[in-house]
């Protein structure tokens, strides 16, 4: 699952396959500024500078003349020194929703001179939380010039990632370095929790679709197991169980539902396989409805009431949840679907899940950001699409872009909804967002 980039082309796939593929638009472009606090500081006295970025912590907001925005200032200290000694001659700043890859000297830091301090102060919302990380070089960051700001080029670039010094809040076992941001504004993440999980969780190989896989169970502690339990299956379930775990918060849906669920994670494998089976994949489908729904009920007793079986992903797995949700009524009837990547196919092969949808009873639980410019009109469009057709959709727009920072709470909130017994218009840690008026009415 790309968490910086958004799910895109892998430039990795088998030799000779056809791959799905869309045009990048440009990202917004946004305001920078001179920050006062830097301009304060004594560029003769390192040890004094450094002392006040770290009491400040990073990165430091400060104020904009815009009623909803901040200008966010990012800081890196340079380990090897000041110009005279470094080799260090460039730093970028990746912002998730923020900056854009594709325009890397917009997000160049500046060095103070005479000293390892270098920073950058750019406008964001004051909502804005995410991932974000340093890129420090010997020379510029370009884009190459066949084939533009592609993922594996991205991929390369980021292996050189490190994090904010100045910020402890960071990304523990990501893929790459990251550290967390979140503006004064930014909603409280009522569900996720760093803490850990106090239910039981185990993992097992299983064959699934014909390939033999990873998959992590978990039980939640906080609530009573009863029969014929709920089930909650997620996609990309490396993700939510190893990387960036949620079982604290699975604990915490637990209790505020009142029943404990049997919460299943499929690992993807690998990038090949990950786009084929969630990219509207009706193997895969048939797979998780006739081999894996048979032998949890067999095996753990979870229901066979498809309004208690859920379906959650991101990205690709978001638009794998709404495929199954959409496609397979019988057997799953809620679907939670977070920046789900409905731009799929591009014009590779395949059908696109806006092909699929038919009348029905379904529910569905979209949540893309604000900040993700790549899919956002077509998750606005699905959310459309969806209650034409007669389904039941809490859409969601939250202020983030293609962010695991953003998606670790929004699948428990998510669960949380998709769970409750009784239709609650007030679960703790939604967001009700109005596209007509463009207006955050809640947090």
């Amino acid at each position: 699952m790309s968490e910086s980039g958004g799910d895109e082309v892998a430039d990795n796939a088998a030799p000779g396959r056809q791959r799905a593929r869309r045009v990048r638009v440009p990202g917004p472009e946004r305001r920078t500024a001179t920050s006062p606090l830097i301009a304060s500081l004594d560029a003769s006295d390192p040890d004094g500078i450094r002392r006040t970025i770290a009491a400040t912590g990073g990165p430091i907001a400060e104020p904009s003349d815009r009623p909803d925005s901040v200008f966010a200032t990012f800081c890196w200290w340079d380990p090897d020194g000041d110009e005279s000694t470094s080799s260090t001659r460039c730093v970028y700043l990746d912002a998730n929703g923020i900056t854009d890859r594709a325009r890397p000297e917009r997000a160049a830091l500046t060095r103070l001179p005479s000293t390892p301090l270098w920073h950058v102060s750019i406008e964001v919302p004051a909502r804005w939380r995410g991932a974000y990380r340093f890129l420090p070089r010997r020379d510029e960051l370009a884009p190459p010039a066949s084939g533009g700001p592609g993922w594996q080029w991205w991929r390369d670039v980021l292996s050189a990632a490190v994090v904010d010094p100045f910020n402890s809040d960071r990304l523990a076992r990501a893929e790459w370095p990251g550290s967390v941001a979140a503006m004064p504004a930014a909603p409280e993440q009522r569900w996720w929790t760093p803490s850990v999980g106090q239910g039981r969780l185990w993992r097992e190989q299983w064959t699934l679709a014909g390939i033999d896989r990873a998959v992590w169970l978990y039980e939640p502690a906080g609530a009573q197991v009863t029969a014929d339990r709920p089930v909650a299956i997620l996609f990309d379930g490396r993700t939510w169980a190893v990387e960036n775990p949620i079982l604290a918060g699975l604990d915490r849906v637990a209790a505020h539902v009142g029943t404990s669920p049997l919460v299943v994670m499929i690992d993807s494998v690998d990038t090949d396989v990950r786009m084929r089976e969630l990219g509207c994949d009706d193997r895969f489908a048939h797979a998780v409805t006739d081999e894996l729904l048979p032998a949890l009920r067999r095996r753990f007793g979870v229901t066979a009431d498809p309004a208690r079986t859920v379906v959650a992903g991101s990205s690709l797995g978001g638009l794998a949840a709404a495929y199954l949700t959409a496609t397979r009524p019988d057997d799953i009837g809620v679907g939670v679907s977070l920046s789900g990547s409905f731009w799929w196919p591009g014009n590779g092969p395949g059908g696109s899940f806006q092909q699929v949808v038919k009348g029905g009873t379904g529910r569905f639980f979209l949540a893309p950001g604000e900040l993700e410019w790549m899919l956002l009109d077509e998750n606005r469009e699905v959310d459309t699409l969806l209650r034409a057709h007669g389904h039941d959709v809490h859409y969601a727009e939250f202020c983030g872009g293609h962010d695991v920072v953003q998606w670790r709470e929004q699948i428990l909130a998510g669960l949380a909804w998709a769970l409750a017994p009784v239709r609650e218009t007030g679960v703790p840690g939604l967001a009700k967002y109005s596209r007509a008026t463009e207006e955050h009415v809640g947090g």
